[in-house]
């Protein structure tokens, strides 16, 4: 969990914040996340995440056919360097948007890497669904 800000160096390399490290590993799967942003997992988590998608039916569901596909194809295995760097690849990058500013989130069981201004227009989008509905419930309305 926590939200860290960084920025890519010139030659498109990412600090990986130190609490992530560790839980990462020696090897991070980098792909495409969910809303345009780039996933980060450990090597468990992304078994684990490869038997959740073998469990969604491959052979009877076109959307997880899709999914894994997808998500498969964007997968970058990254060896951080002795600075904690990892090089995101130009694909994930686009995908995601990310120029030079960005966020690294934890979320449960993996990290995504944001571009900075699409994440706080995200999070505030998500923060003000938060808001009303504090605001429907302590008024009644919920």
């Amino acid at each position: 969990m926590g939200t860290f800000e960084h920025r890519l160096d010139a030659k498109s390399r990412l600090v990986l914040p130190a609490k992530f490290r560790d839980e990462l590993g020696e090897t991070v799967i980098a792909a495409f996340g969910m809303e345009r942003c780039v996933s980060l997992y450990s090597q468990a988590e992304w078994e684990r995440l490869i038997r959740w998608m073998d469990a969604e039916s491959f052979m009877n569901n076109a959307k997880a056919r899709r999914l894994q596909r997808i998500v498969l194809a964007s997968a970058h295995d990254l060896a951080p360097d002795g600075a904690g760097r990892i090089l995101l690849p130009s694909v994930l990058r686009d995908y995601a948007g990310i120029r030079q500013d960005l966020v690294v989130n934890g979320v449960n069981d993996h990290a995504e890497v944001w571009d900075r201004a699409a994440w706080t227009e995200y999070s505030q989008a998500g923060l003000d669904a938060l808001q009303e509905l504090a605001g429907g419930e302590m008024n009644g309305d919920a």
